[in-house]
């Protein structure tokens, strides 16, 4: 098993795979060089797969249903795919409410290069080598948890609460985490997309594969509208 977590930053894609023999990890500007890590099987990320032609996805409701108010607004609302043809955020937020009847946010907008980038790859990748699915690192840590957590993730207390859990799952993760702070810039990867690489890497290690909702929707190009996690 290889098993690889992928989390969208600031210069790019920030991946860590995981195998009982190894813990590794690499930076890249582009999502189709990150997913040639050798021997990868499946490859979990944190972006929106399968894009919605009417409203909000099931998924993503049941996500914040999930995680309670303290931590539902880490859940974003996933653009619809007319969205995606929008040239600037007038005309993106426009082509959303024509589709779904609402507005799009700005934070939902600035994803829209990189939701563009995953649904590309999926689309023109008939025969992947990677299984590339959806997930969500805070529905994936609360799962590891057991409950919600209680600190938000860009804090210090949120960071050490969150590098605690993992290092629960694999004790190797505390000596990654420092090896990529020390190579990688701020600018570029943030210390929080590190630990939902790492998170969506390691979850595999924590009880039975799950989705949110437990019969996936599919959207109009027949790909899965899903957020992956294990747990008890």
């Amino acid at each position: 098993m290889r098993v690889l977590g992928i989390d969208g930053c600031r210069g790019g894609w920030i991946g860590v795979w995981y195998s009982p023999s190894e813990l590794g990890w690499r930076f890249s500007t582009t999502l189709s060089d990150l997913l040639t890590v050798p021997a990868a099987t499946h490859a979990f990320i944190d972006m929106p797969i399968g894009l919605s032609d009417k409203g909000p996805r099931l998924c993503d409701r049941a996500a914040r249903q999930m995680l309670g108010r303290k931590f539902s607004s880490s859940v974003f609302p996933t653009p619809t795919r007319l969205a995606l043809k929008g040239k600037d955020y007038p005309e993106a937020n426009a082509l959303n409410r024509q589709q779904s009847g609402s507005g799009l946010s700005k934070q939902s907008y600035y994803l829209l290069p990189k939701i563009r980038e995953v649904d590309g790859w999926l689309r023109k990748t008939s025969s992947p080598s990677v299984l590339l699915r959806e997930a969500h690192p805070e529905v994936a840590f609360n799962a590891i948890n057991g409950a919600s957590l209680c600190h938000k993730k860009k804090t210090a207390e949120g960071f050490q609460e969150r590098l605690a859990l993992l290092r629960q799952l694999d004790d190797r993760v505390t000596t990654l985490t420092e090896n990529i702070l020390a190579a990688t810039r701020r600018k570029d990867v943030a210390a929080d997309d590190i630990l939902d690489a790492c998170c969506l890497a390691l979850m595999v290690l924590c009880g039975k594969f799950q989705t949110l909702p437990a019969t996936p929707e599919k959207d109009g190009k027949g790909l899965n509208m899903e957020i992956c996690f294990y747990g008890s």
